[in-house]
């Protein structure tokens, strides 16, 4: 039997498929600390808030992304929403890194991030971009329409 896409809420007029929101995080329970990386799709699905799925290497100042697919949530109650994935690095050393991210093998967008205090991107993708990169949480939570 085929699969079946899941279904769409609505679609947006640009390119960009994805968000990618970079902000530190610090869980005081268990005593880690570091940098997370919060990917959306701009696409909301009906059904369910699928989990995006994520391949990550980290190669000194280098971290790359591959976004592989949907997966489906381990939770039954259905709730509409964008599709989501993390990724929690511990203890980044301070300064530049570049970010590739790189969709099914397809395309990749590559930028670069200087990650001190604060965290800021410093340059990224023009042509061909496919995905935008925040660093205020209430900018990446806000829907494309």
């Amino acid at each position: 039997m085929a699969k079946k896409k899941p279904p769409k809420v609505h679609r947006t007029d640009s390119a960009v498929e994805f968000k990618l929101l970079i902000e530190p995080f610090n869980d005081p329970v268990a005593k880690r600390s570091g940098i997370a990386f919060y990917f959306r799709t701009t696409e909301e699905f009906q059904n369910f808030v699928y989990e995006l799925v994520l391949g990550t290497r980290v190669d000194n100042r280098k971290i790359s992304f591959n976004i592989v697919g949907l997966k489906t949530p381990l939770s039954d109650f259905p709730r509409p929403g964008p599709a989501v994935g993390k990724f929690e690095m511990e203890n980044p050393q301070p300064g530049e890194y570049t970010i590739i991210v790189d969709r099914r093998g397809k395309k990749a967008n590559q930028f670069k991030v200087d990650i001190r205090d604060a965290i800021r991107v410093l340059r990224g993708t023009k042509d061909g971009k496919f995905i935008d990169v925040f660093t205020d949480r209430s900018m990446w939570m806000k829907r494309i329409e």
